[in-house]
């Protein structure tokens, strides 16, 4: 296997275990053992570590390791305050020139969450699918390909604090009512219903990322 993919396969599984909290804030991931784990060599597991460095999920100690980035109240307040600034200056462009057709996916997808009528239940990978595909097309009609760059930089970040708010009890469901709230509003074109509904849901995202690392002892 090339030596990028096999830095892809090292990343993809740091990744997820950082994502799904099999590894926690300040634990110290072991080269070796990841080595181990996915039988390839070091090499590519130290590249992966760069990226996810870049990325603001580990921090390289000389010395003492690679551990996994904690969180502060200050970090989790500073993403959410950047994100918000992004998304709502977003929003005054992206109000005209979201399409119906993108509109009426995206509700589609909503609604399809949790439908009644389904066989199965819907996957919480399957929420925060709808979750990035609603944001991320607010920030493509923003008009400003600098900002959607920088917004671009707090992917990792953002989606690491979408899957802690996850934990709080009844906030997918409650995300996606937020969701169709917003989608509502763009589609009558209403800028003003549209930032309360985006600000209200950011701000309850916020709150329930706080809460649950409060709960968790893993800000301070």
């Amino acid at each position: 296997m090339a030596k990028n993919a096999l830095k892809n396969v090292a990343y993809e599984y740091l990744l997820n275990a950082i994502m799904s909290y099999e590894l926690k804030p300040g634990q110290v991931i072991v080269e070796q053992e990841v080595s181990d784990q996915l039988g390839i060599s070091r090499t590519p597991i130290r590249e992966a570590f760069k990226q996810l460095e870049s990325e603001g999920l580990v921090h390289h100690f000389p010395s003492r390791g690679t551990f996994v980035t904690n969180l502060t109240v200050q970090d989790v307040e500073e993403i959410f305050q950047l994100r918000e600034m992004f998304e709502l200056t977003a929003l005054k462009s992206a109000i005209h020139r979201i399409t119906e057709e993108e509109l009426r996916y995206i509700e589609g997808r909503l609604r399809y969450l949790d439908d009644k009528k389904s066989e199965e239940p819907s996957t919480k990978e399957e929420f925060y699918g709808s979750d990035r595909e609603l944001h991320e097309l607010i920030m493509k009609y923003s008009g400003n390909s600098r900002m959607v760059k920088f917004h671009r930089t707090l992917e990792a970040q953002l989606e690491r604090l979408r899957r802690i708010s996850s934990m709080t009890p009844m906030r997918l469901s409650k995300s996606r009512q937020e969701h169709l709230d917003i989608l509502n509003a763009l589609s009558d074109r209403d800028l003003d219903a549209a930032t309360d509904a985006l600000r209200l849901h950011l701000r309850n995202i916020k709150s329930s990322t706080l809460a649950v690392c409060r709960s968790q002892s893993v800000v301070y």
